[in-house]
């Protein structure tokens, strides 16, 4: 068995390759510094390749002929030929490298998304681990080397087939000629617009409203053919006046968060459904039976008694703003707080509006989901 021992094949590395008048050259790279290396974030050669040799073949180990190079590059410097065939070479790209840039674009787009548009029911936007999640439904594929928006928006009809979402308007205002107000305030109208200021001068007016983003187009051309002047006030309209711009964070945070404790809730709910059924109850499940037992007997300290979510008074009212969630999704459910008997632990069970008596918040919030879904 003879292994050939003359020959150095070089593993691990990237591999950028050349190819000009029949004849394919190769350097070997260090692994994610090539794309830095042609952004202009690494100047040093030497933290980019592996050996300033050139190659005919890099995985075999064989050098390309000087008279190949000097036929190609008109020269034999090796370094100076690493520089141009970095910079016009095409990469090869390992698979983390490719999942990499993928998973950057995918999050622009999702970003795209968020801050373009908004639920049509309350014009805000939607958290980005909700987009996020709908366009992996949709199985949303992207491709690195196109633009992130372009992509994210050509994704938007497939969305809005599963969920209610479309682009935020954006706000525009026109200066024009007092003789050209009728034509515009007809040409928003066919464009369905909405206007928000009108204000008349003696020989100009001026109106600032909302349109579709996709009309931006038609309006600088209606306005520069009327003489007028087109202004972009916000590239993205949304609810209290938040723009694409200038996105509050702080309400993405608490969007955020509030959607994590739902998907949470939603978890807890399912696992209660789905908990088997075993002949002999550990500890903590004889507990809970008792203390169910408790909440429906006669006997129970009722602190509050049964009537609407809303009417809960004061001293109680961190469960009326958490247990408003559900009238959200079914309204006329009634709550009535128990006290735990020999205990300080105050519990809640709630009515449907059809009687139906649920003793969690999450089985009360799984069933009005439920209902308004149907």
């Amino acid at each position: 068995m003879f292994v050939p021992v003359g020959i150095k094949k070089l593993t691990n590395v990237a591999i950028v390759r050349y190819k000009s008048h029949g004849t394919r050259f190769e350097i070997a790279c260090y692994k994610n510094t090539v794309l830095a290396y042609r952004s202009g974030f690494e100047k040093d050669l030497d933290n980019v390749l592996q050996s300033t040799q050139i190659y005919a073949n890099v995985s075999k180990g064989v050098f390309a002929k000087d008279e190949d190079l000097i036929n190609v590059f008109g020269t034999s410097d090796q370094e100076a030929i690493c520089v141009i065939i970095l910079q016009k070479g095409e990469l090869q790209v390992s698979d983390k490298e490719r999942k990499a840039e993928t998973e950057h674009v995918f999050r622009d787009a999702v970003m795209t998304l968020v801050e373009k548009c908004v639920n049509p029911a309350t014009n805000r936007p939607y958290p980005p681990g909700m987009i996020e999640t709908a366009l992996r439904d949709i199985h949303f594929s992207v491709d690195p080397k196109r633009s992130a928006k372009q992509q994210a928006l050509e994704a938007l009809p497939k969305l809005q087939e599963i969920f209610p979402i479309k682009r935020a308007a954006m706000r525009f205002k026109v200066n024009l000629r007092s003789d050209k107000e009728q034509e515009l305030i007809g040409f928003i109208g066919e464009n369905d617009g909405e206007i928000e200021t009108h204000d008349v001068g003696s020989t100009e007016v001026s109106l600032t409203f909302t349109v579709d983003p996709a009309k931006y187009r038609a309006f600088d051309k209606f306005v520069k053919d009327v003489k007028g002047r087109l202004e972009v006030v916000t590239l993205a309209v949304m609810e209290e006046g938040t723009s694409s711009g200038t996105f509050d964070e702080d309400t993405m945070k608490s969007t955020v968060k509030q959607a994590e404790l739902d998907k949470a809730e939603e978890a807890l709910a399912k696992m209660e459904i789905s908990r088997p059924v075993v002949a002999r109850a550990a500890p903590d499940v004889q507990r809970r039976a008792t203390h169910l037992e408790t909440l429906s007997s006669d006997d129970a300290n009722i602190l509050v008694k049964r009537g609407p979510i809303a009417a809960l008074p004061e001293e109680h009212e961190s469960r009326r703003e958490r247990f408003a969630d559900i009238d959200k999704y079914q309204e006329g459910w009634e709550v009535e707080l128990r006290a735990r008997e020999g205990s300080s632990i105050v519990d809640a069970v709630f009515y449907s509006p059809e009687g139906d008596l649920c003793k969690t918040y999450a089985d009360a919030r799984r069933k009005a989901m439920a209902a308004a879904k149907s």
